[in-house]
Order: C-alpha cells, then structure tokens, then sequence
C-alpha cells in the first residue's frame, strides 16, 4: 500500500503528542529510505511482520524523544 506523505503528515497531526510512526501506521516498524520524499510505502508480510519505508525526513521528524 502507497500513502501520500501529506495523509500521513495530517494523521500525525490528529495524534497526541508522542505518537509514533509505528503506532500511527499501525506497523511492527518504520525503515527510513533516502530515496523516497512523498510517500510512504506499507508492506504487510516481511518475515510475518507489517513494516513501512518512510522518506528519511519524515521518520526523523516522528522519532521518539
């Protein structure tokens, strides 16, 4: 699945304070790529697990404190 970086920005925005990617895309964890700059891409089945690839910026953005 392919979300747009604007949707995930505004579903950020809608979170409490300290809401992570992860908990917010609903993933086991979130990859930061160099590469990509405006989207995020959701992978459901990597080793069992449901990870993401996030533009870099946006992962940093996001981390926890």
């Amino acid at each position: 699945m392919r979300l747009k970086r604007a949707a995930v920005e505004e579903m950020m925005a809608g979170r409490p304070a300290g809401t992570t990617l992860e908990e917010a895309l609903e993933v086991f964890e979130v990859f930061a790529s160099g590469s990509l700059s405006d989207e995020v891409y959701i992978l459901d089945d990597v080793s069992g697990k449901r990870i993401a690839i996030a533009p870099a910026a946006l992962k940093e953005k996001y981390r926890p404190a």
